[in-house]
């Protein structure tokens, strides 16, 4: 079986191991993985700078592929299901596993970021972290599909007609922006410095405005009802509390890989701000799922790279180096 490894400064390495295929028991499901998201946190994980999560490790926390086995307590799954792969693994049974909050199970873990992923051939995870998809989805959309997008974005209540803020063209900012003329927004205007990534963007026809600098004056007369940062960086926080109006709405969506040294609070504090953090609950497949299958959620041409998993540590340096033209990359299997 092939594994894409994580060895720390050596950089990810694809290993060879004896497949013993060990069938699994119970609620457990075998999936044979066909593609794997590149996240920007992967990255943060190679850099050292994710908790939890260290070397030697399997990367891959988007994951898609095909039922190959199932355990004698499955209920709904069948081999030849093709299914994503929620990446977070609570318990089952706490009170946040219940109420669909598994992201704070105290005994929970992450595929991916602190326990083995889906960089390999085969990957075996209970049932209830299973999500079929239909036959018209690819294998490479399952993989990338962000329940956490749309639950964030539902959190921090996008009403109708709402004019919503995004900084960052990235993939997140991408799929935030098509998510929040689902639910309803009257406007949306997307932010980025980098002018490839807007050009992207535009292309997609994502946004109604586009604009190349950080929105960084304050004003009480901003028009934004919600402000939306999904870049994860000092400069874009501090621009969404600067562009939002007195009283709105801010979700902060980007994982920081260091903290804001320097962070005035009273712009939240002054200017009666309400701030939703990103660590939504893992609820929400379904409608994500049909959001693609229906059209409205276009997935597939943010997928700008793919690479095979034998060359799986070209696709991370690609990442790393921002490589021009790059929205999403994929790993095929």
């Amino acid at each position: 079986m092939r594994q894409l490894v994580w060895c720390g400064p050596e950089g990810v390495k694809l290993k060879l191991v004896p497949d013993e295929l060990e069938h699994p028991i119970g609620d457990q499901v075998r999936v044979k993985i066909h593609a794997v998201g590149i996240c920007g946190t992967d990255i943060h994980i190679m850099n050292g700078n994710v908790a939890g999560a260290n070397p030697p490790m399997i990367l891959g926390h988007e994951m898609a592929g095909q039922v190959a086995e199932v355990g004698s307590e499955v209920q709904l799954t069948k081999p030849g299901d093709r299914v994503t792969i929620d990446s977070v693994l609570g318990c089952g049974q706490c009170n946040h596993c219940l109420a669909g909050r598994t992201q704070f199970c105290a005994s929970g873990s992450e595929y991916g970021i602190s326990r083995d992923g889906g960089c390999q051939d085969y990957l075996t995870v209970p049932e209830r972290n299973i999500h079929r998809v239909p036959e018209s989805m690819s294998y490479e959309e399952a993989a990338v599909l962000d329940v956490e997008v749309w639950s964030a974005l539902k959190k921090s209540r996008v009403h109708n007609g709402d004019n919503v803020l995004i900084l960052g063209a990235g993939p997140i900012g991408l799929i935030a922006c098509q998510m929040a003329r689902v639910l309803g927004a009257g406007q949306v205007v997307l932010c980025d410095v980098l002018q490839t990534r807007l050009a992207t963007a535009k292309s997609l026809h994502v946004a109604d405005e586009y604009f190349g600098s950080p929105l960084s004056e304050p004003s009480e007369n901003a028009a934004y009802d919600l402000v939306v940062d999904c870049a994860g960086t000092a400069g874009s926080t501090l621009a969404a509390l600067s562009a939002a109006p007195m009283g709105g709405r801010v979700l902060l969506f980007g994982v920081h890989e260091y903290p804001i040294k320097e962070f005035d609070i009273n712009l939240i504090v002054l200017k009666d701000l309400v701030v939703f953090g990103a660590m939504s609950d893992r609820i929400g497949w379904e409608d994500v799922i049909e959001l693609v299958n229906s059209g409205s959620l276009n997935l597939k041409n943010l997928i700008t790279h793919r690479f095979a998993l034998e060359v799986g540590a070209l696709g991370y340096d690609a990442m790393r180096r921002r490589e021009e033209g790059l929205v999403k990359a994929v790993l095929l299997l």
